[in-house]
């Protein structure tokens, strides 16, 4: 669809070699129980399904895909994060809509209902933005700890 990235940069100070990258990228991989992941030519591919459905963790529906791309240049050390944030915001968005809707059925003011959906929409933005940087956070602290 549109593209439209987060993307992070983080240098690896240690001299971790692309197995050393591949492998911790992998176990943050399996930490978060992402659906499907690849690799190719030093980029690594997490993706997610639109609808996933899984009833032992604490939030048993998803409506949110995501694809994440990790990249290891061993030249510079540079690891980059790129994640497609298009769908992730999209569904944001609808959900304000849909919080927009349940306030407007019980409150009926719509000064009340736009501000507290619009706060909600940046909120959930900011939210998702702050755990796609904590997770490259993660990974670049484990990998200069080694």
């Amino acid at each position: 669809m549109f593209p439209f990235y987060y993307i992070f940069e983080r240098e690896i100070k240690n001299s971790n070699t692309l197995k050393n990258v591949t492998d911790e990228i992998r176990h943050s991989f399996m930490e978060r129980e992402m659906d499907d992941s690849s690799f190719d030519n030093n980029t690594i591919v997490g993706k997610e399904k639109l609808f996933k459905l899984d009833f032992s963790s604490r939030s048993p529906l998803v409506f949110s895909p995501r694809k994440e791309f990790f990249n290891y240049n061993e030249n510079t050390k540079i690891l980059t994060y790129k994640i497609e944030a298009f769908y992730s915001i999209l569904f944001f968005l609808i959900y304000s809509v849909i919080f927009f809707l349940i306030l407007h059925f019980l409150i009926h003011h719509i000064v009340i209902e736009i501000i507290v959906s619009t706060l909600f929409f940046i909120l959930t933005t900011i939210l998702n933005y702050s755990y796609h940087l904590k997770i490259i956070d993660k990974i670049s602290k484990n990998l200069n700890e080694n």
